[in-house]
């Protein structure tokens, strides 16, 4: 009974060698389905970037700064411009420069991005926070890398905020040296 079972394995094993050595018209292997496409975050118009953050996530002075100093920690300059009050905020992130008036939530993420591409923020961390009624005021430390001649710096941010419909926005946004 063995030597019937030993003819049976061994045709077995030649019809198989026998389709691989026939070509790869008959050992053709499945190939892996492609990838699934890349996920793509939504573009936002710039008048429905508010929408992006709920009212909650800037209802107080403490989280609107917070929320600053994460987006300027990852260098976030979209991130610091949907925290903006853009009827009247005011930008000044060179030292000693006047700050520069900012209409438009894409303006404002313009002057933070001119900035912060060109410094490698190593720290930025807010110090002090003082709250008033209507009014809330943070001061930051800003060490980065410029490069060059200018190298490592330790610099001091003022942000100033204000309450407008249930939530805090930056008014001004003001660099020192």
């Amino acid at each position: 009974m063995r030597t019937a079972a030993l003819p049976a394995r061994t045709a077995a094993m030649l019809l198989l060698a026998g389709s691989a050595a026939a070509g790869p018209s008959l050992c053709r292997a499945e190939a892996p389905p492609p990838p699934p496409p890349p996920v793509s975050t939504p573009i936002l118009a710039p008048d429905s970037r508010a929408e992006a953050h709920p009212a909650g996530h800037t209802a107080t002075p403490l989280q609107l700064f917070a929320a600053a100093e994460e987006a300027w920690s990852s260098g976030d300059a979209e991130g610091l411009a949907s925290l903006v009050d853009t009827t009247q905020v005011r930008i000044g992130l060179k030292p000693g420069s006047t700050p520069t008036a900012a209409m438009t939530r894409s303006a404002a993420a313009f002057l933070f991005q001119d900035q912060l591409r060109l410094v490698r923020t190593q720290s930025f961390q807010v110090t002090r926070i003082n709250v008033g009624n209507a009014s809330a005021t943070a001061t930051a430390r800003w060490w980065g890398d410029w490069g060059g001649r200018e190298g490592n710096r330790k610099l001091t941010v003022t942000l100033s905020a204000v309450p407008l419909a249930g939530r805090w926005y930056l008014r001004q946004v003001r660099v020192k040296g």
